[in-house]
């Protein structure tokens, strides 16, 4: 059963909340990003005019996605983080913003692209259901045990 949200830009007052929520998850823990440090993170993107939305099921964010407008290889957006608290998979929240993502890019850009970890076969599947080509391989790209997955969509 999938739950209905509301997608809206996130608020800086909600930020470290939002990071505790998502900081257990297995990409941000291999990454070693804590709930300050993703905070931080998202806190400096919103100041440089990036978008953050959030899906919130009416008691308060439940996830979010923080992505780029334009710019990516001259042609298109970028979806550098989506994350979902736990459980909350398959639930409706990352369809959403994933679908919210699209909209705002389509307005800017013909192209989304995203990279996706090797092993996230969670999340490799769900960028496939939703259309998304895997393009490419960025060996090593940020840890030497993970190879990035180039994935791009077209709007």
């Amino acid at each position: 059963m999938t739950g209905a949200f509301t997608i809206r830009p996130a608020r800086l007052d909600e930020l470290s909340a939002l990071a505790t929520l998502v900081a257990a998850q297995e990409l941000l823990r291999r990454y070693e990003i804590s709930s300050t440090r993703l905070a931080q993170l998202l806190a400096e993107a919103i100041g440089r005019g990036e978008p953050v939305l959030v899906a919130d099921d009416g008691t308060g964010a439940r996830g979010f996605a923080w992505f780029m407008r334009s710019g990516t290889l001259g042609l298109g957006g970028y979806l550098r983080l989506i994350a979902v608290g736990p459980g909350g998979e398959g639930q409706g929240a990352g369809g959403a913003l994933l679908d919210a993502v699209e909209a705002d890019v389509a307005t800017h850009a013909r192209h989304l692209f995203l990279l996706c970890s090797h092993w996230n076969d969670g999340a490799r599947r769900f960028y496939a259901r939703r259309g998304y080509a895997e393009v490419g391989t960025l060996p090593a790209l940020v840890r030497a045990d993970t190879d990035e997955i180039i994935c791009w969509k077209r709007l």
